[in-house]
C-alpha cells in the first residue's frame, strides 16, 4: 500500500513554545509499509521516495529528533529496511504568517492591475509547510504591499506559478477581480507561454506535440509521469539546436498547465531538462564534462539547477484589451552553458 497520512497528534495542536514568532506548528503522521523494493535500502532514501514533500535530509533530521520509528522502535536515518516493516514518521510542519522580505526583484512590466517579474532560479514562489526561506510573494509584499489580501492568504496576487528552480516571467495581480480574470485566461488556454529548455539528450524529431495524461508517480511521490489516464497535458515543442547527440536547446509551448508538465514531457521525449534533479540522471554540468578532460580539483559547475526558463507570456489584457507580450532574457547560467556547448560542439 501507499504511504498514508493520519490526523495531527494532540501535542502538535498546541503552540510550540520554541516556535519563532509568526509561525504556528501542526503535525502529520506518515505510515509506510516497506515493500520488496525497499528491502535492504536506507530508511531516509526509501521514505523520501515514498512520501511526497519529504527529502532525504529531512527524514534523516527527523530520525535524529526521535520522530521516526520502525515497528515501533526509534531508528536512525541510515537504518537498512526489511520488507514488511512499518515505518512511522511524525512531522511537525510550519504554518507561516506572510511577512514582507527585502529580496531584489526585476520588474518586467507593471500597470495599475498587473505585475510581471523575472523570477530568479532558486526562489520558491510561495511558502509551504516545510519551507524555511524567503519566497517571491514575500518579496512582492515588500515591494508592492497592495497585493496583500488579493486571492489566497498564502499566495497573494499570484496568477500562476513556476517551479522553484525554474526562472523567468511570473505574473501577479494587484486586485482580486482582475486576478480571477487572469486566472480564467490561463484556465481557458488563452495565454501563450514559451519556455527555453537545455536538454540532456536530443529529441528524435525537429518539432512535435506531446499529448498525454500525467499522474503522480506511483512510487516516487515527488515526481509525475505519463500514464494512460489522468489529467490531459499538451505541450508543443521545437528543436532550436542540437549539440552533437548529447545536448539540445528546445523551445516548449505548454498548452495546458500541469505540475512539472514541460519537465515530464521532455523526459517522455528521452531528452530530460538538463540538471533536473527529479527527471534527469545528470545533476550538475561541469566544463570538463564537455572538453573530455579530467575534472580539475575545485572546479565549480557551470549549472546545478534545471535548465528551464520561462521566456515569454502573451495574452490580451482583460481590462485594456491590448495584446501584451512580456519577455525575460535568458539568465546568465543558461547563457554560459549555451556558450560552452557551442564551443564544444561547433556547427
Amino acid at each position: 500500500p501507499e504511504a498514508t497520512t493520519g490526523s495531527p497528534t494532540p501535542a502538535s495542536r498546541r503552540r510550540n513554545s520554541r516556535t519563532p514568532r509568526g509561525l504556528f506548528m501542526s503535525g502529520k503522521r506518515h505510515e509506510v509499509r516497506v515493500d520488496r523494493s525497499g528491502a535492504g535500502r536506507r530508511l531516509d532514501a526509501y521514505v523520501a521516495r515514498r512520501v511526497a514533500g519529504l527529502t532525504r535530509s529531512r527524514v534523516k533530521r527527523l530520525a535524529e529528533e526521535g520522530r521516526v520509528t520502525v515497528d515501533g522502535r526509534p531508528v536512525k536515518g541510515n537504518t537498512h529496511l526489511r520488507a514488511g516493516q512499518i515505518v512511522v514518521v511524525e512531522v511537525e510542519t510550519r504554518r507561516p504568517v506572510l511577512k514582507p522580505v527585502n529580496v531584489p526583484l526585476e520588474f518586467l512590466y507593471e500597470d495599475r492591475r498587473l505585475i510581471a517579474v523575472n523570477k530568479p532560479a532558486g526562489l520558491a514562489v510561495h511558502p509551504s509547510e516545510t519551507l524555511r526561506e524567503p519566497t517571491l510573494v514575500e518579496a512582492l509584499l515588500a515591494a508592492r504591499p497592495e497585493i496583500r489580501g488579493v486571492g489566497e492568504r498564502m499566495r497573494p496576487g499570484l496568477v500562476h506559478r513556476l517551479d522553484k528552480e525554474t526562472s523567468g516571467v511570473l505574473l501577479a495581480a494587484k486586485e482580486r477581480v482582475f486576478q480571477r480574470r487572469m486566472m480564467q485566461l490561463f484556465a481557458s488556454h488563452r495565454v501563450l507561454k514559451y519556455y527555453a529548455a537545455i536538454t540532456s539528450g536530443v529529441p528524435r524529431r525537429r518539432s512535435g506535440t506531446v499529448d498525454t495524461c500525467i499522474v503522480r508517480h506511483p512510487a516516487y511521490r515527488q515526481r509525475f509521469t505519463v500514464a494512460g489516464e489522468g489529467r490531459r497535458s499538451i505541450t508543443r515543442w521545437r528543436l532550436v539546436r542540437a549539440f552533437g547527440d548529447r545536448f539540445a536547446l528546445v523551445v516548449a509551448n505548454p498548452i495546458t498547465g500541469r505540475t512539472h508538465q514541460v519537465r515530464v514531457h521532455m523526459r517522455h521525449l528521452s531528452a530530460p531538462v538538463l540538471c533536473d534533479k527529479l527527471y534527469s540522471s545528470r545533476q550538475r554540468l561541469f566544463l570538463s564534462d564537455l572538453t573530455g578532460g579530467s575534472r580539475p580539483a575545485g572546479e565549480t559547475p557551470l549549472l546545478a539547477r534545471q535548465a528551464l526558463h520561462a521566456v515569454s507570456v502573451s495574452f490580451v489584457h482583460p481590462e485594456s484589451g491590448r495584446f501584451i507580450r512580456i519577455k525575460a532574457p535568458l539568465p546568465a547560467d543558461m547563457s554560459a552553458v549555451l556558450n560552452a556547448l557551442a564551443a564544444a560542439f561547433p556547427r
